[in-house]
């Protein structure tokens, strides 16, 4: 970059992500012995390049093995708020 600001400058970005498996997994104990924003830094240097206003990650673990219809409900009713919030 030549120093001048990008044309995705101050654009709200947010990471999403869901896991079939639970937080634990995520850890540098866990079977992927990395956390999720490890996994993702490669994405977030890049949000970060194009001058992205990067917006809290949102983390949803153990979609496949553990979450209950309610908690999913919740979750899923949440991050519809989030998008929501980007629309007003």
């Amino acid at each position: 970059m030549d120093g001048s600001a990008s044309q995705l400058a101050g654009k709200k970005a947010v990471v999403a992500v869901t896991t079939g498996v639970p937080a634990d997994h995520y850890t540098p104990e866990g079977a992927n012995q990395a956390a999720i924003e490890t996994l993702l830094s490669s994405w977030l240097a890049t949000l970060r390049l194009c001058q992205f206003d990067i917006q809290p990650m949102v983390k949803l673990y153990d979609t496949a093995f553990g979450l209950s219809d309610e908690d999913l409900a919740t979750a899923a009713k949440q991050y519809n708020e989030l998008l929501a919030s980007f629309a007003a």
